[in-house]
């Protein structure tokens, strides 16, 4: 198998919009291996003792952060083997992928931040404090992948598709991308069971 056939699939989504755990679902549906971008960051947050917010506005002035993620990324490309990434990123940086972008409210983004605080390792005094925290996270993205990239990760026609999360089931969801998937792997000339 060439690495021009290899299926890659990568999810990009808003704070909130469930990307990490559609991920992990994409990963097991297909039984691809899942590399999660997203962790890199967060250790750097708690090397440097700040939060991922705080670590997303000095990666504004401070391009390296990013760039220890990206030189990763695009070693991806020469690397043989099926994947799903998520990561902010990876749709600009691996070649031949399914892009896929999930979207989701910001007032039902902060709410399920705000009852998840862990995973994120980020703690919120109230959900105030959360949809302040959320709106200036995704605010320093967008601004940060412009400065950085010139590109714009809100534009939807950047991504395969698109879905937004806010209201509906993790099995809409499923359906959703399966269909997309499927049309993937016809492209790409590999037939997966269950597709």
């Amino acid at each position: 198998m060439t690495t021009e056939n290899l299926l890659r699939i990568t999810i990009t989504g808003d704070p909130g919009s469930g990307k990490t755990t559609f991920a992990r679902t994409v990963s097991e549906k297909t039984g691809f291996p899942l590399i999660t971008t997203g962790n890199i960051f967060r250790q750097l947050a708690a090397e440097k003792g700040v939060s991922v917010t705080e670590l997303n506005e000095m990666a504004e002035k401070q391009a390296e952060l990013d760039h220890l993620v990206d030189h990763y990324l695009v070693g991806l490309n020469d690397q043989p083997g099926d994947l799903v990434l998520d990561s902010r990123m990876a749709w600009h940086f691996v070649k031949n992928t399914l892009k896929v972008r999930l979207t989701v409210d910001l007032d039902v983004a902060v709410q399920r931040i705000f009852k998840d605080t862990a995973e994120l390792r980020e703690t919120f005094r109230d959900l105030d404090h959360a949809m302040e925290e959320v709106d200036r996270r995704r605010k320093s993205e967008i601004l940060r992948y412009k400065t950085l990239y010139g590109v714009d990760i809100g534009d939807e026609r950047n991504f395969d598709l698109v879905i937004n999360t806010s209201h509906k089931a993790k099995e809409d969801i499923t359906v959703e991308f399966d269909k997309t998937f499927a049309a993937y792997c016809a492209k790409m000339g590999r037939t997966i069971t269950g597709f």
